[in-house]
């Protein structure tokens, strides 16, 4: 009777096992969840980098069959308008460039099929995918903003370094320098590759200015706060900037006066990462993708040294870049 009782019980795990079980599971889970979450921003950073490149060869085109680079922003009476604009046919976007009229400034309701066009090239993945609207704040700089917000921007060209910048980082000037020194491409001018002359492998064409119109500072968003200007790929605030430097935090930045003696106001030297407000930001981990005017792509810590960061953003401050950055 007893074999028999034996033989009738039915295979299976006791309560301690299946606990052990399902903790061991957990584990795995916890260890192998990092390493998928990494491995997925390793391929959006790939994603990233290769937008920029592919924006760079275009803007080398655009310079092939226009002999200069397109102006970073035009910001004259009722034309007003980014490079990003200019260059749409060069990234195989001219339908939407045909629908876009220079005749009037970007945030023309005119405009508005055009540039409300979400454009992936101008999209970073590791970026949010939804962005708020800044109705209230576009009211107060006088644009008009359609219900659905603008189609965004995370690429953006550097008008000049400005003095505060180098101030706050205990850097000298460079040559030649007024507010600011240049970037590879100018407001209100065009410019050619051979105005670069520091160099095309040592110039900085683009970067990451990611997550407008909503503000960054350091990782934190604030509830219901937009960025000053620059809410899409048409916005010239969104594709074109100056680098002035902001406290650690990212909730000051510093200023350089718009005209001589050009008075600055300092509150600290960071340029990456710490806010999105002018600065260059990005959401991948440690740093920030750039494109440098030859074409190449780099990442560039958000520790790099500052003289080095200055060097590689101005196109004819004669600073010696030693290539490893």
């Amino acid at each position: 009777m007893r074999n028999r009782m034996i033989n009738a019980r039915r295979p299976g795990f006791t309560l301690v096992e299946l606990l052990v079980v399902i903790a061991i599971i957990g584990v795995m889970v916890g260890l192998l969840l990092p390493a998928v979450q990494a491995a997925r921003e390793a391929a959006r950073r790939m994603q990233c980098g290769n937008n920029l490149k592919q924006l760079t060869l275009g803007l080398h085109n655009y310079e092939s069959s226009y002999k200069t680079l397109p102006p970073s922003r035009i910001t004259s009476g009722e034309s007003r308008h980014s490079w990003s604009a200019f260059m749409l046919p060069f990234i195989e976007q001219t339908a939407v460039y045909d629908i876009y009229n220079f005749n009037v400034r970007w945030w023309r309701e005119v405009n508005f099929p055009a540039t409300q066009t979400m454009i992936p090239s101008y999209v970073c993945p590791s970026s949010p995918s939804t962005r708020m609207t800044p109705n209230a704040a576009a009211q107060a700089n006088h644009v008009v903003v359609p219900a659905n917000g603008f189609g965004p921007s995370d690429y953006s060209s550097t008008n000049e370094v400005r003095r505060s910048f180098f101030e706050a980082n205990g850097l000298p000037f460079p040559a030649g320098i007024l507010r600011g020194s240049p970037g590879a491409m100018d407001r209100n001018r065009a410019t050619r590759l051979a105005d670069i002359i520091d160099g095309l492998s040592n110039t900085m064409m683009l970067a990451e200015r990611c997550g407008r119109p909503e503000i960054y500072f350091a990782g934190k968003r604030p509830s219901g706060v937009v960025v000053a200007d620059g809410w899409g790929w048409a916005d010239y605030d969104s594709t074109s900037g100056s680098v002035n430097g902001a406290s650690r935090d990212g909730t000051l930045l510093n200023v350089t006066a718009s005209s001589a003696p050009f008075a600055t106001t300092i509150h600290g030297g960071c340029a990456i990462n710490c806010t999105n407000n002018s600065e260059y930001y990005s959401f991948h981990p440690g740093g920030i993708n750039i494109s440098l005017s030859d074409g190449s792509v780099r990442f560039i810590s958000d520790s790099i040294n500052a003289a080095t960061l200055g060097a590689l953003i101005t196109r004819a401050g004669g600073e010696v870049v030693n290539g490893e950055f």
